[in-house]
């Protein structure tokens, strides 16, 4: 999957997550290894990953159609774990992280609605830009009801 230093998120849908390594999942017998604690109800997200983890953001989606985008080093690096807050999500409305994407700098964010996408360029992700554990600002109209994102072109 790449080398044993190569950086990448590790997050569930309750909204935490860490930075680990490619070398720390990798298990030393035939039984697997548990790396990530999953709260109950809650579900593993897709990995990440991040190319520099100075100067990458993290992108986190929820499904009320909020955003939040803050630094890649404000997460802990973890070899296992829970992590650490990445969104404050509304669980009495049983809101959930939808995706997380690490971003470097130039890169567009594409995020799709249905058969509707909106494409956000570096510059338009600062309205987004929070501290880690927010809750992240909303998404126009007619994107509040979002299937994922990515990288865009």
């Amino acid at each position: 999957m790449g080398e044993n230093h190569q950086a990448v998120i590790l997050a569930t849908s309750a909204g935490y997550g860490f930075v680990a390594t490619l070398g720390d999942l990798e298990a030393g017998n035939k039984n697997g290894k548990a790396v990530l604690n999953v709260s109950d109800g809650a579900s593993v997200l897709a990995p990440a990953p991040v190319k520099l983890l100075t100067a990458d953001v993290l992108a986190v989606l929820s499904t009320e159609g909020r955003l939040l985008v803050f630094p890649v080093k404000d997460l802990p690096q973890l070899a296992k774990g829970k992590g650490n807050k990445l969104m404050n999500i509304a669980a009495d409305e049983n809101e959930t992280v939808l995706s997380v994407l690490a971003l470097s700098e130039g890169q567009k964010l594409t995020v799709q609605a249905g058969s509707r996408h909106i494409t956000l360029k570096w510059a338009d992700l600062d309205v987004y830009r929070g501290e880690r554990g927010r809750r992240g600002a909303k998404l126009p109209r007619g994107f509040q009801k979002v299937d994922g994102m990515r990288i865009g072109e």
